[in-house]
């Protein structure tokens, strides 16, 4: 019995044992992680206290004493604390972060009050001569010769002064805006001179006194390249161009041509290359007054064609321009916008003349903006930046739709602008350019909207008898053309996504199945108008163009079965298209096609659906067979 009752307690202490045995080890366990924690506690306290110091005394006042690490537990195991100070990286101090500078206003900004200052005692001392000017004319202060004499002494005097005042700061070292302020105030003063000899005292003809102030614009412009001052040349060049109207009091030809001058001598002095205010300045003005002499010009019976050379050599300029700042720089937007500008006085220029001059100066322009778009396209002078290759051919497209609408007979106006946009797709395919295939999706677009009136024509039979079906046939072939050439460059151009592909593709259908329509109802007109059966051949037409879209949706869905790639898109449009089909049957055939016609619309499509649903099921069964075979 004793022997039992001791084996029966043995069982049961050794498993408390065990349990005591496994609660100590989990709590060494879990005082080692604790002990870990310490530690990583402790270094991020030490690296953030050296983070936070502001300078080297900080620190060394400062420094954080060794990592405190946490005490072991007495009652874990030796063997299972690990030992820290063998695997603690030693802290590597981390420099202080310094605070961001406050912004200082714009009066405290280096240079900034030179700036204002310059500029308001520029715009001070000019008001001042002006009045000076004025008085001495109103008093009768010295004679007219000593006037004059006394202004070109003051111009003359203020530009020496810049000339002094830049040499003293390069001395010594500084630059500011004082010696521009003072040279262009100088000129200013030049320019009343040449104004008052000119106009309010008549010593000298209009054409001398613009070369005079010519002169004055062209050393200012050179001192400008000089001092590598952009201001400079650009007050030169404003105050040139707004002297010229008051020197021969008025606009017109002479104005015209001196502006021209004057952007020529502002181009060759910089190119644009790194001055864009100095190309608007150059352009936007002269383009205004061109403009204003051909307002002036627009009530004569024979408007002057000077007006035209000036344009023409402004808007060369502003391309040379243009491409020269491309060049320079790629993100350049300015030489885009003056071309535009410019290129505006040409077409104004040729648009206030008679219908030969216009017509023919439009092609002019759109070739040679053409041109000018394949040749920057591509080296030694291109290729240029997008936004400046895009301008030249939205002008080019511009310009030739404007040509045909001039001067194409109203009944072939359409077909014009038809060709333009099928030879500017064409020019796509070949040049595989994408930015003429954007000007011919532009022209494309202006020739659908043209093409419109066709198919309106054919709604009833009253409008289509008195429609030049001829036309329509003629105009229907070259929108079928368009369209097709127009998904062949989407295709061969690269760079274009494959859903803008996709959706050319399924616009090209459409417009081929309504050019088509419209191609077999005018033959039909042709015919009936041939057979006196106009009414006939009108309802014959309606008939056959239901019919063969009816044909067309039957071959893309059996087509779609042949091409895997493709079977998604040929089934959703040729069951659009039967759908379109069944619509036109019942929507318009049925209220417009009477007798014969009608029943032969109705039992050719029936057919032709049947027909085409079984087709579509064989078909179908054929392409499932090897797939379940294989």
């Amino acid at each position: 019995m004793e022997s039992g009752y001791s084996l029966f307690h043995a069982v049961p202490m050794t498993d408390q044992l065990q349990d005591v045995r496994r609660l100590e080890n989990e709590f060494a366990d879990a005082m080692n992680r604790m002990y870990a924690v310490g530690n990583g506690l402790a270094r991020m306290r030490a690296a953030l206290e050296v983070q936070t110091a502001t300078s080297p005394d900080t620190w060394s006042a400062h420094a954080p004493a060794a990592a405190p690490t946490a005490p072991r537990p007495s009652h874990a195991p030796a063997a299972a604390a690990p030992a820290p100070d063998s695997r603690v990286a030693p802290v590597t101090p981390v420099p202080p972060v310094p605070a961001a500078a406050p912004v200082p206003s714009w009066w405290q900004r280096e240079g900034a009050v030179t700036r204002v200052l310059a500029l308001a005692g520029a715009v001070v001392t000019l008001i001042g001569v002006a009045l000076l000017l004025a008085l001495a004319m109103q008093q009768g202060w010295f004679v007219p010769e000593l006037r004059v004499a006394l202004g070109v002494l003051l111009a003359v005097g203020l530009v020496a002064a810049a000339h002094v005042v830049r040499g003293r700061e390069s001395r010594l070292g500084r630059s500011s805006a004082a010696p521009v302020a003072i040279a262009a105030t100088g000129y200013a003063a030049g320019y009343l001179d040449v104004v008052a000899v000119t106009t309010v005292y008549g010593w000298v003809p209009r054409v001398a006194g613009l070369a005079i102030a010519a002169v004055v614009a062209v050393s200012g412009l050179l001192l400008a390249r000089r001092w590598d001052r952009q201001l400079l040349a650009v007050v030169t060049v404003l105050g040139a161009s707004l002297l010229a109207p008051v020197v021969t009091e008025g606009f017109g030809d002479d104005v015209s041509l001196f502006v021209v001058v004057l952007s020529a001598a502002a181009l060759l002095v910089r190119g644009d290359r790194g001055w864009p205010m100095l190309a608007i300045a150059r352009t936007l003005p002269a383009t205004s007054l061109i403009l204003a002499g051909i307002a002036v010009d627009a009530g004569d019976s024979a408007p002057s064609r000077l007006a035209i050379v000036a344009a023409g050599a402004l808007t060369l300029l502003a391309v040379v321009g243009a491409v020269s700042a491309a060049r320079h720089d790629r993100t350049d937007l300015v030489g885009s916008a003056i071309v535009a500008v410019s290129t505006i006085a040409l077409l104004t220029a040729f648009g206030v003349h008679g219908q030969t001059l216009r017509t023919t100066g439009f092609a002019l322009v759109a070739v040679a903006f053409a041109v000018a778009l394949a040749v920057s396209s591509r080296g030694p002078v291109g290729p240029v930046p997008t936004p400046l290759a895009t301008t030249f051919g939205a002008i080019s497209g511009l310009s030739a739709l404007l040509a045909v609408t001039s001067g194409a007979p109203e009944r072939w106006v359409v077909s014009g602008i038809l060709v333009t946009a099928l030879g500017y797709a064409a020019a796509a395919v070949t040049t595989r350019s994408r930015v003429t295939l954007w000007v011919a999706a532009g022209t494309t677009v202006v020739a659908s909207v043209a093409y419109l009136t066709h198919p309106a024509a054919y709604v009833d039979l009253w409008s289509a008898r008195d429609h030049d079906a001829a036309t329509a046939l003629l105009d229907s072939a070259l929108a079928g053309g368009v369209a097709a050439l127009g998904a062949w460059g989407v295709d061969v151009v690269r760079g274009i996504p494959a859903r803008i592909r996709r959706l050319t593709r399924v616009a090209a259908l459409i417009a081929g199945l309504a050019t088509s329509a419209v191609a077999v109802i005018s033959v039909g007109l042709l015919l009936g108008e041939a057979l006196g059966a106009t009414s006939a051949g009108f309802l014959a037409g309606h008939a056959l163009a239901t019919v063969m879209w009816m044909v067309t949706s039957a071959w893309l869905l059996l087509h779609g079965l042949r091409a895997e790639s493709r079977r998604a898109l040929s089934l959703r449009l040729g069951l659009g298209l039967a759908a379109v089909s069944v619509a036109k049957l019942f929507l318009f055939d049925l209220a417009t096609l009477d007798g014969l016609w009608r029943v032969v619309a109705f039992i050719v499509t029936g057919l032709l659906l049947l027909a085409s649903g079984t087709a579509y099921a064989r078909a179908l069964e054929r392409t499932r067979l090897p797939e379940a075979t294989a």
